[in-house]
Order: C-alpha cells, then sequence, then structure tokens
C-alpha cells in the first residue's frame, strides 16, 4: 500500500501540521481516504464498546473493567478523531488554495460531520425536545458537504 509508505518529519508537518502551502489531487485524495478510513475504524470499536458504558449500579460494582476501558478507549476515540479533523481540514485548506477557494472552506466538512456526531449524542439526552429523525437529517448534511467537498478537491479537473 502505497499511500502508506513512511515519510519524514518535514513531509508529514507540511500535510497535517500547518495549512499553508498547495497540494494536488490525486494527494488530497491519498490522505482524505486515509484518515476516513481511520475514522471509520475507530468509529466501529467505539460502537462495539459503547454497549459497555450501560451500567446498574445496583447489581454491578462500583467498578467495572469493561466500563473503565469503554471509558478511556472513547477518551482515546475522541482524541484521535479531532486530531485526524484537524489534519483534514489542513489538506483540504491546502487543495482549496490550490484551486483559488479560500482554504475557509476546509472546515465546512469537519464541522458538519462534527454536528452530526453532536446531534446522535443530543437527540436521546433531550427527552423529546429533538425528534428521532433529526439526526439523520443533519447527517444526510454532513454526506452532502463531504460529496461536495470530494468532488470539488479530488475529482473535479483543474
Amino acid at each position: 500500500m502505497e499511500f502508506l509508505r513512511l515519510m519524514d518529519q518535514a513531509q508529514f508537518s507540511f500535510l497535517f501540521r500547518n495549512s499553508e502551502g498547495t497540494i494536488s489531487a490525486p494527494v488530497w485524495r491519498r490522505w482524505t481516504l486515509a484518515l476516513t478510513g481511520l475514522c471509520l475504524v475507530l468509529a466501529g470499536v467505539w460502537a462495539a464498546m459503547s454497549s459497555w458504558t450501560h451500567r446498574d449500579l445496583a447489581v454491578q460494582g462500583l467498578f467495572d473493567l469493561k466500563a473503565f476501558l469503554a471509558f478511556f478507549y472513547l477518551l482515546l476515540y475522541a482524541s484521535l478523531v479531532l486530531l485526524a479533523q484537524i489534519s483534514q481540514y489542513n489538506l483540504s485548506a491546502k487543495r482549496f488554495r490550490a484551486r483559488g477557494y479560500s482554504p475557509a472552506w476546509a472546515s465546512v466538512w469537519p464541522l458538519a460531520g462534527f454536528a452530526a456526531g453532536a446531534a446522535f449524542w443530543a437527540q436521546p439526552n433531550l427527552f423529546g425536545l429533538m425528534p428521532a429523525f433529526a439526526p439523520w437529517l443533519v447527517l444526510l448534511v454532513a454526506l452532502g458537504a463531504f460529496a461536495a467537498q470530494f468532488y470539488e478537491l479530488a475529482l473535479r479537473p483543474d
């Protein structure tokens, strides 16, 4: 897998740690797919572990190893997704600049994804104030933002 080849510190810093410069569509596409794949794998692990966080203290003891591991993973998961989306912003800002657009547009997709995640978290915690279909609408908007950005930055000819 070519996109997983090792890179030196300068390449890593240029791609993921700052938003200055420009990159080509194949570079943006390769690293966007890698970051998206990472986030999907992390989300899959969380989906498998999230049921461990539901506990009944009347039945279980105060400390439960599975719950501890699930909440520890949640902290790790949130940190890694945040870092991945910062890297995604930096990649997209470079590509938007190369396409002649404002690099500020690079924030649309990550923010839409975070809004969808927040809607899915908030809906069951708002006790009927948000209809059950609302998070799915926000997710649809986020997927639209992803599709539009992917088309503009990866598929549309220069």
